[in-house]
């Protein structure tokens, strides 16, 4: 008896996009890149429904993991801009979404993302940090002039490497300043989600 073979899945599609996405996952299983990951993706998206955001930046993207997911979850109308500081990488970045589907929804830029992104059009509602730990900071400050109020920050890897971010956690949860901010643990690691309250 033939086994029925598993239907080809369309490049593009959402299916295409969660089976790329769960190759990503076996790269941090068995060479240790540090993929988002499941878990920490999922809250991500979830924070992007619950606040409709649909402009954002990212700082940081490795292989476009989390690009990819970003992406899809800001809708067809969204927009996000990829700031990756790392050419190479760029490269994986800009191939990853394109096989995804959402080459229309994302524009990968190379620089240094503590410079200002002159890419960045309208206000950003949702930026996602995970590049160099100690620069943290800095890479807010350079965005920070673009965000709407209300705007969602949301800075990976906290947890561990809380001694790198320190100014950064310093900054945005500071009583009564610009940020209203917590800390969203996933046991091994956590994420600082802080909302833009406005200069």
């Amino acid at each position: 008896m033939q086994s029925k073979s598993k239907p080809r899945l369309s490049r593009g599609s959402a299916p295409y996009r969660r089976a790329m996405l769960k190759t990503l996952d076996q790269a941090e299983k068995f060479w240790d890149i540090p993929i988002l990951g499941a878990e920490r993706t999922a809250a991500l998206t979830r924070l992007i429904a619950e606040h409709r955001s649909r402009n954002a930046l990212e700082i940081g993207s490795l292989l476009g993991y989390s690009a990819i997911a970003i992406a899809e979850a800001l809708g067809p109308k969204g927009c996000l801009i990829c700031v990756e500081a790392n050419p190479y990488l760029a490269k994986f970045v800009v191939n990853n979404v394109e096989r995804a589907g959402l080459a229309k929804r994302v524009q990968v830029v190379v620089q240094d993302a503590r410079q200002p992104v002159s890419a960045i059009q309208g206000p950003l509602d949702f930026v996602f940090i995970d590049a160099a730990k100690e620069q943290y900071l800095e890479y807010l400050k350079a965005a920070e002039d673009r965000l709407a109020p209300g705007a969602v920050v949301v800075a990976d890897n906290v947890k561990k490497f809380r001694r790198d971010v320190s100014a950064y956690l310093d900054y945005v949860r500071i009583p009564n300043g610009n940020y209203e901010s917590h800390t969203h643990d996933f046991k091994h690691d956590a994420m600082e989600i802080s909302i833009f309250r406005g200069n």
